[in-house]
């Protein structure tokens, strides 16, 4: 009997020490420990590119907060905008209204060479014969081109005499020349034996500019290939935009014991030149040679300018129209 009440006495203790260990407070639950995800922003930048893995992050607030969700990040590095993109830089050199104008008007002659045109009442007959011609000469013997190729007076040299009248400039040239060569045409005639005509037609408006302008013309004439007088022609090269062949230029040429003479009339529409006598212009006469027969090749040249240079025409001489010859 006394062992079935110590039985009793024990199962109701057990009940009740489970129910007062069930509700105390002091008692919390053990949780597993926590460790730190490991920090990747560190090897990012050497690692390859893939999706950014996830992984639970526990806010801890004041009270219970549900845990969020975000992306692990794969890589700290931000690209660059390409910063050398190049921007066009403004020409702040560019004159504006209030910058100071350039002007290169000057005298209305130039000091070089002085070559005279005189007043033709007759129009001469362009044959390479100089009948009509009762002119002053002016030598044509600076060389200004391949000296190298220049033997002296016999090799290459020339006289020039110049006329006028209100529809053409008459130009008539006796040239030494020890051995006759022009087997190249058009924009290549400069490349035998020929002449050249240079213009600046408005002497005044650019006197001290350097450079060539659209008054500035060249021309070259051929006195004939193969020989002078067979397939004369005229070319124009500057200004540009006026360049080609001048049909309406004619020449007359033949041969002479030491060379050539050459017979020439150029409209005056082809400098775009109204003329009026006492006028100046820059004017450059040259003759070019050519002694190689199996090449086209310029070799040397003399001119009416010591100093002549194409594209300067501070550097080339005077002409200037008078009125009729007087001997």
């Amino acid at each position: 009997m006394k062992t079935k009440q110590k039985r009793i006495y024990l199962a109701v203790s057990a009940i009740i020490f489970s129910a007062i260990a069930c509700n105390a407070p002091q008692i919390t639950r053990l949780t597993p420990s926590v460790y730190p995800t490991i920090d990747l922003t560190l090897t990012a930048l050497s690692e390859p590119v893939t999706a950014a893995p996830t992984q639970t992050i526990v806010v801890p607030t004041a009270s219970a907060t549900p845990s969020v969700t975000l992306p692990i990040p794969t890589s700290t590095f931000t690209s660059i905008p390409n910063t050398a993109t190049f921007t066009p830089i403004p020409n702040t050199a560019r004159p504006t209204s209030t910058s100071t104008k350039v002007s290169y008007v000057g005298p209305a002659i130039r000091p070089g060479t002085k070559i005279k045109a005189y007043y033709l009442r007759r129009e001469p007959t362009i044959d390479g014969v100089f009948d009509e011609w009762e002119l002053p000469r002016y030598p044509v013997e600076s060389v200004v081109y391949g000296a190298d190729h220049w033997s002296g007076r016999d090799d290459l040299s020339a006289n020039v005499m110049v006329g006028w009248d209100d529809f053409n400039l008459y130009i008539a040239v006796k040239v030494i020349d020890d051995k006759y060569v022009q087997k190249a045409n058009g924009e290549d005639l400069f490349m035998g034996d020929s002449l050249e005509v240079l213009m600046d037609t408005k002497l005044a408006n650019d006197y001290y500019l350097e450079i060539l302008s659209l008054d500035d013309y060249q021309l070259g004439i051929s006195p004939g290939s193969p020989e002078p007088g067979t397939n004369t022609e005229a070319y124009l090269w500057y200004p540009r935009d006026e360049r080609g062949g001048r049909g309406k230029v004619k020449v007359g040429a033949m041969f002479t014991d030491n060379g050539y003479r050459a017979e020439f009339k150029i409209p005056w529409d082809t400098f775009g030149i109204k003329p009026v006598k006492g006028t100046h212009y820059g004017f450059a006469f040259s003759v070019s040679d050519n002694d190689r027969s199996g090449e086209n090749v310029q070799q040397s040249m003399v001119s009416s300018s010591p100093e002549r240079q194409l594209t300067n025409p501070m550097t080339w001489g005077d002409l200037e129209l008078l009125g009729q010859y007087s001997p």
